[in-house]
């Protein structure tokens, strides 16, 4: 179809003129002459009248496109003075193939103009209606100023001349047109009409579509409209049809010539990596346009692909947000089964936190002592065990008075949290109450019948397992374990923050309007910190290493020593940890989000369709093996290394748990050998395949990314070596706990030192690389520091927790084991999950673009943390608290 003319013709209104040959052009402002319109009759121009300045413009406007031919190879490094010509040889071939789609092709006059316009012009000049020719040329040349004046006085004289015009835009023949496409032919042709007779409905359609601005050559190669404006603005109902003309989005993907390519940095660059300036990436024009919503995605294609052909364009698909919208929620089974399970949980959570308060209430503050069988007294020696009672108490008979006991009760309650995949002991719960170190003994409420015990049935100890104000008491407690290792949730809330500024640099780039300036951000020393990001998630596989170690040799020693129901509760509690709040927030991902945003290309989280198919090996945690390519949350790949990890970790736990049976044994110490065997097994072989896939794949972040995501980062036997030496370190600690570590200060200083040296190795070493002028690693560098970085980092932080723990860390432990850090640790699981859901959706349906700085991440980076704990937080209290408590409360 045709109607492709009418986009063209008026997308090129707002079209800046390139430098190219603007070095001899004169002032464009001046060379517009003034037109005049007369109602009921023409005012005459020739072309011979014309405004010499305005001929001169014209030709240094478009001086040589005849001859533009686009380049068939990409160069790998274009001089910068030359990228300024290519886009201005490649938007004056553009407007020189355009053009004659405007004018009637069957006649060919040559003009009478003496001047260096091209052919394509000179011969249609002279048809031109000349009361046009001041107000249509000048401005689609830019040989005058596109301002509103000029605009409105061209639209004013293209009123009188409307059926020439339309002759030539649209179709005549319309035998071979199907419905749908004969359909968006009338509605084009009434929306071209309108539109030159300046009806407002038309003017707002053409002022929601997009334009070309400025920085295309800094990679502004998207150019939004106004998707509100162009669905909920003004529409028409056609007279003659009944039928409404209403906007919509259409977004066309335009692949430019090689030479364009080439010149916008797409082939060189960047630090020497190979992948280009953008990272590598595949440029694309991206264009918005508001068109009648009758036009569908493939009939723009064709239209505009017949045209776009002429230029060596590819027009590689459009997509119109009428065609793909989401329809009403409550079409969707799946939207709606989302919202009513949540619904039940929600009302689980009010009734539980009903019940909690009435309890309250009804009981004062539920204080809770340990009592004797005989009434309103208890034996010292008992309240020795759980009381610590400062200030005065009254003795009777050698007996002291419950009712001091009353006054000042402080009870030495263990504290804890909720059970992170890498974080503290829950406090052990029965039902949703509190359960004191005692030896299990009864607590009771103090009131005025002390002896009247409160015993909640079945049920309601089910629902007290969902109140809101228990589990939220625990999870934002800062009270500290006395057996807990406190600077562990510094270290998790830091590794968190660094994954969300990781990940907020990546998916910003998607609607950065300078996304060329990325290329001097990396190539300066502080943002070597950056893009070495990917060891915070290191950080997390050392954690838990060192708490599945440290714990499950402390249970099993608790216990006197290893039974077969430790380890089926190993992975049946792991299970149980992990997948009931990863199962929710994955259902809601895949279902209710895309209900939940809007924008011109908005269709639900890019990976809906994976979700759908695959979401089980997410579940059974071998999304990192199955189909990579095609994963559901693909971010996912760490919880299913995590998971995979904690699967093997016993080869080495259970030697080490009999070999504490057996201490000083020959048993023992091979049963100990047998478990360190293992764990330098697992980092044998984490280094020895990184360092073969790397050098054979000549892979890492920024070049063979996807091959080297697919092939080494996410895959187990790559990453391991840092959880074993978390496994190592929790295996120290727990055969070290009692003693004390004496290193003198010199020793200290000199560990320090070493530990700040190798941090920096790994996060700034990469400089070398990525400086401006630097050509990058080869393939032996690139495979020594891929190999290397993740397992030194690991002992890094293996010494930090270390010195902590044993006291000698000053300021770091103080400020890891700062109090606030516990209740954020505590939903650093829920943030990792929903941080990208946030960042995606809120870049998938941008409405324009931003200006890509430091500054401007930072505060993006502000706000998703800020949200992604909140939401954590509102997940926690809804799903993953209530689940924990209630296998709690079926166990016991």
């Amino acid at each position: 179809m045709e109607f492709s003319r009418l986009l063209f013709l008026f997308c090129l209104l707002s079209m800046r003129r390139s430098s190219a040959g603007a070095s001899s052009t004169t002032d464009h402002g001046s060379s517009l002459p003034k037109s005049t319109s007369m109602s009921g009759s023409e005012t005459t121009h020739t072309a011979t009248e014309t405004s010499p300045l305005s001929v001169t413009s014209l030709s240094n406007s478009v001086e040589n496109t005849s001859s533009f031919q686009p380049a068939t190879t990409t160069s790998s490094a274009i001089p910068r003075n030359a990228t300024t010509q290519t886009l201005g040889s490649f938007l004056s071939g553009l407007l020189n193939s355009f053009l004659p789609m405007v004018l009637d092709s069957s006649v060919n006059t040559t003009s009478t103009t003496t001047s260096k316009l091209p052919l394509s012009v000179l011969s249609k000049q002279n048809i031109i209606p000349e009361q046009m020719r001041n107000s249509l040329l000048p401005l689609l040349m830019e040989g005058g100023t596109p301002g509103l004046e000029s605009i409105t006085r061209l639209f004013k004289s293209l009123s009188p001349v409307l059926p020439s015009i339309l002759k030539a835009l649209l179709q005549s023949n319309t035998s071979g047109l199907t419905t749908e496409e004969l359909t968006c032919s009338e509605d084009m042709d009434t929306y071209l009409t309108d539109l030159l007779q300046t009806k407002m409905w038309a003017l707002n359609m053409f002022d929601a579509s997009g334009k070309p601005g400025t920085a295309i050559l800094e990679g502004a190669t998207t150019f939004f409209g106004n998707f509100d404006e162009c669905l909920d603005g003004p529409s028409k109902v056609d007279p003659a049809t009944g039928r409404e003309i209403k906007g919509d989005t259409c977004v066309v993907n335009i692949k430019p010539p090689a030479q364009l390519l080439a010149a916008m940095g797409a082939g060189g660059g960047g630090g020497g990596n190979g992948d280009g300036i953008l990272g590598g990436q595949q440029l694309a024009f991206n264009w918005h346009l508001c068109l009648p919503s009758s036009c569908g995605g493939s009939m723009v294609q064709s239209g505009l692909q017949s045209r776009l052909s002429q230029i060596n364009l590819t027009v590689a698909r459009v997509v119109c947000h009428s065609e793909i919208k989401n329809g009403p929620v409550s079409n969707d089974s799946g939207a709606v089964g989302a919202i009513v399970l949540t619904a039940i949980m929600g009302c689980m959570v009010l009734l539980g936190s009903g019940l909690d308060l009435y309890i309250r209430a009804t009981k004062g503050l539920r204080r809770k002592v340990p009592l004797s069988p005989r009434k309103g007294e208890v034996k010292l020696t008992e309240i020795c065990t759980t009381l610590n009672h400062s200030g005065e108490t009254t003795f009777t008979n050698g007996k002291i008075d419950t009712n001091d006991l009353i006054e000042n009760p402080r009870l030495n309650i263990v504290n804890g949290g909720i059970d992170n995949p890498a974080g503290p002991q829950v406090q052990e719960t029965n039902g949703g109450h509190l359960v004191y170190p005692n030896g299990g003994q009864q607590l009771l409420t103090v009131d005025n019948e002390p002896d009247q015990k409160y015993k909640p049935k079945l049920l309601e100890r089910i629902l007290l397992c969902f109140s809101a104000v228990s589990n939220g008491e625990k999870i934002l407690s800062v009270k500290r374990s006395p057996a807990s290792i406190t600077c562990l949730h510094g270290i998790r809330v830091l590794s968190i923050g660094w994954v969300i500024l990781g990940h907020t640099y990546i998916f910003t780039m998607s609607t950065a309007g300078n996304p060329k300036s990325f290329v001097k951000i990396v190539q300066s020393f502080s943002f070597q910190i950056m893009l070495n990001a990917t060891v915070s998630v290191d950080s997390f596989f050392v954690l838990s290493g060192l708490l599945v170690t440290y714990l499950f040799l402390k249970e099993t020693e608790k216990a006197g020593g290893l039974k077969v129901k430790h380890m089926v509760m190993y992975y049946v509690h792991r299970y149980l940890r992990l997948t009931p709040v990863y199962a929710f927030i994955m259902f809601v991902y895949t279902v209710l989000v895309s209900h939940l945003a809007d924008g011109p290309t908005w269709v639900g989280p890019y990976d809906k369709k994976n979700c759908e198919t695959r979401w089980w090996t997410n579940l059974l945690y071998i999304n990192n093996f199955y189909e990579t390519k095609k994963q559901c949350m693909p971010w996912g790949w760490y919880l299913a290394n995590d998971m995979q990890f904690y699967v093997v970790a016993p080869l080495a736990l259970v030697p080490w748990a009999l070999s504490s049976r057996r201490a000083g044994t020959t048993a023992g110490k091979i049963f100990k050998a047998a478990g360190v065997t293992v764990v330098i097994g697992y980092l044998i072989c984490s280094v020895a395949t990184t360092a073969t896939l790397v050098h054979k794949y000549n892979a890492d972040v920024f070049t063979n990314a996807s091959v080297y995501f697919e092939m080494v980062y996410e895959k187990p036997w790559c990453r391991i070596g840092t959880f074993a030496i978390g496994m190592t370190l929790g295996y120290i600690l727990h055969t070290m706990k009692s003693r004390e570590v004496k290193m003198s200060p010199f020793l200290q200083g000199v560990g320090w030192l070493l530990a700040l040296v190798a941090a920096g190795a790994c996060t700034l070493s990469t400089y070398d690389a990525n400086a401006e002028g630097r050509h990058g690693w080869g393939v032996e560098a690139r495979t020594a520091h891929e190999t290397l970085y993740r397992p030194v980092w690991g002992l890094v932080l293996a010494w930090v927790i270390f010195m902590c723990c044993k006291g000698k860390a000053g300021f770091v432990d103080w400020m890891l084991s700062w109090d606030w850090w516990q209740p954020l640790s505590r939903l650093t699981y829920g943030a990792y999950l929903m941080h990208i859901m946030l960042i995606q959706t809120e870049t998938a349906t941008a409405r324009s673009l931003v200006n890509f700085t430091s500054g401007y991440i930072v505060y993006r980076f502000l706000g998703y943390t800020c949200m992604s704990f909140i939401l954590s937080f509102m997940v926690s209290i809804l799903v993953e608290a209530p689940l924990l408590q209630l296998e709690k409360l079926l166990l016991s």
